[in-house]
């Protein structure tokens, strides 16, 4: 004889055990847009702001922002900043005599107020320090003296977006393969100081030493010796 069914039993599915996961992942999901949403805001200046939300005031009216003195005190992340081009002598003159004089730098005896020579050569414009200002006679380290002119030098190339050549030159006192060592690694103190020192880029420089085959002066005097004894910054023309 078969047992009776006993109808008045109820059977319940129960949830499955990983369900929570679902709501778990859509809630995180909703947090992390939260946050994302918040952060762009509150990088947006008061203008931005309003541009990207106006839409509302026209669907629901006017909306009030309780942190807008916040959002207006917040700096812009995405100021564009146009780069300086010198296209003559007298511009790139003016701005590093502004630089020097930002630095109360004085002249140096026998050479006025303005040490520095500026020049246009085939590739660009050319900024000349002399080599007894950078360095003691047969030195390749940088003196002291002479690191205010190379900050006034590294803002101008700072303001521009130009590739630097750097390049080292001697007079012909002594022997040619030591005046193209000397030179070289005299361009390379000067290279070191914009990066290390005045932070700029690496990528922005090229760097050569041409020892005594470029004279600017004769090396029969002392006065063109001086001269010969240099390394110019020189703003490469194909990147101005």
């Amino acid at each position: 004889v078969m047992a009776k069914s006993n109808r008045n039993v109820e059977y319940i599915q129960l949830p499955r055990i990983d369900g929570w996961m679902t709501t778990f992942s859509d809630m995180v999901t909703l947090l992390i847009t939260f946050f994302v949403l918040m952060i762009s805001m509150m990088s947006m200046d008061d203008k931005a702001f309003r541009e990207v939300f106006g839409f509302f005031n026209e669907a629901l009216g006017p909306l009030e922002f309780t942190f807008q003195s916040e959002v207006q005190g917040l700096p812009s992340v995405n100021v564009p900043v146009t780069a300086k081009i010198y296209i003559d002598t007298t511009s790139l003159s003016r701005s590093l005599l502004n630089a020097m004089e930002k630095k109360s730098i004085g002249g140096v005896a026998g050479r006025g107020i303005d040490p520095l020579e500026v020049k246009v050569s085939k590739r660009g414009l050319a900024i000349r320090v002399p080599g007894d200002i950078l360095f003691a006679p047969g030195s390749k380290d940088i003196a002291n003296e002479a690191r205010p002119y190379l900050l006034s030098v590294s803002e101008i190339i700072r303001e521009t977006d130009a590739l630097v050549s750097v390049e080292g030159h001697t007079d012909d006192s002594g022997e040619a393969d030591m005046n193209w060592r000397l030179s070289l690694e005299r361009a390379l103190r000067v290279l070191d100081f914009f990066v290390y020192e005045a932070g700029l880029s690496p990528s922005r420089f090229v760097m050569c030493g041409y020892g005594e085959t470029r004279p600017t002066g004769p090396n029969t005097t002392e006065q063109g010796r001086i001269k010969n004894r240099r390394v110019e910054i020189i703003l490469l023309r194909d990147r101005f």
